[in-house]
């Protein structure tokens, strides 16, 4: 699935261009809202995905589902924290803002809570939450997707996108959360995650029920496109101040769960591949390699984004006073450039240790192709 490299591109550029310019939105909506929101229903198909075939070896070729287990996990293990810790250890050694204040609950992927107490983000390590929240998905989802009865394990998904929009609703409505703890909490990002899982399953389904996703990307589309609509019009109310509480901010409960079912129509289409000049796009080289080199990009880019106006400063260079264009060709081309380098040196290394590792359906693909050159 190529294609979904593609839309990795476009999700941690936008990311970048919203941290240059917290100006950059689309119409009150900022860029790297959009961005994360996508890279978790991809994360939710694609892990899901992974777990939903991973238990078809269980249940068929008499895997024992303990081996599955561990597998993820040390595959998951090997992709995520050597570059994340690595980053850390080299942003608290240079003493980069106040990483060294709050180092324990990056190291503990705690970082969105950290925020929501706070209510404020952090300058070099506001991006952390959302691989925080992924990290605290990763605990038990896998546990849930292998081990529930087949007959309720579509119930049990819609369940979980429930509790993320009924944790913020009530937060709302009810708890008087903050916003942040409505935007960063682990429960407030479930409907992003478990649409993308629903996604997976009804996919994975398909040959039985195909029906299943068909209606999935109906109302993906009937529910989606007018979700985003009023969501927009929503902000430009409370920005002209056309509405009042309890209905102002109302936009905070509803935003991620419709832009999340408009990215499942997206992700969808992606997976099979886009046709046209949308296909041509996606599979472009340039696109494809900043999909692959994606996740050292957006954990670099606010330390990268921090640290070089510091280095210029050191040589007399006052980065303030730089054209606005030059400043942001500099920030992102020395994010990808270092991403690109950890890439090559340090993260694909260790990334081929996943070979290692190989789901069961890898290791019965390979012992196929092994007897049909014999």
């Amino acid at each position: 699935m190529p294609q979904l490299d593609g839309l990795r591109a476009f999700a941690v550029s936008a990311v970048l261009v919203h941290h240059i310019s917290d100006s950059a939105n689309i119409c009150g909506i900022n860029l790297a809202t959009l961005g994360v929101w996508l890279f978790f229903v991809l994360s939710g198909f694609l892990i899901t995905g992974i777990l939903l075939r991973s238990r078809d070896q269980v249940k068929y070729h008499r895997h024992q589902a303990s081996f599955v287990l561990r597998q993820f996990y040390f595959r998951r293990f090997l992709r995520i924290f050597p570059l994340y810790y690595f980053v850390l250890s080299v942003a608290a050694i240079f003493d980069l803002g106040d990483v060294r204040e709050t180092i324990f609950w990056h190291l503990a992927y705690m970082s969105n809570y950290l925020f929501a107490m706070q209510e404020y983000w952090s300058a070099v390590t506001a991006h952390l939450w959302s691989l925080s929240v992924e990290e605290q998905f990763y605990i038990l989802w896998p546990a849930i997707i292998l081990f529930t009865p087949r007959r309720i394990l579509l119930k049990v998904i819609i369940a979980a996108i429930a509790t993320g929009l009924l944790f913020r609703t009530v937060g709302f409505f009810l708890l008087g959360f903050n916003w942040m703890t409505l935007y960063t909490a682990s429960l407030a990002s479930l409907d992003t995650l478990g649409l993308g899982a629903i996604l997976a399953y009804c996919s994975h389904q398909v040959s039985k029920s195909p029906m299943l996703l068909r209606r999935l990307k109906q109302c993906s589309l009937w529910l989606g496109m007018p979700g985003v609509i009023l969501v927009l019009l929503l902000h430009q109310m409370e920005n002209y101040n056309l509405v009042r509480s309890p209905m102002q901010n109302f936009w905070v409960v509803i935003e991620p769960i419709v832009w999340a079912l408009v990215f499942v129509w997206l992700v969808d289409r992606a997976s099979s591949g886009f046709r046209g000049i949308g296909g041509k796009i996606l599979e472009s080289r340039p696109l494809l390699y900043i999909g692959k080199i994606s996740y050292g990009i957006y954990v670099y880019h606010l330390f990268i984004y921090f640290a070089v106006p510091l280095i210029l400063y050191k040589v007399n260079v006052d980065f303030r006073l730089l054209p606005r264009w030059t400043q942001a060709g500099l920030l992102v081309g020395v994010t990808v450039g270092i991403a690109a380098i950890s890439w090559r040196f340090f993260e694909s290394p260790i990334n081929s240790l996943k070979n290692r590792c190989a789901y069961a359906e890898q290791n019965a693909r390979r012992r196929i192709q092994r007897l049909k050159a014999v």
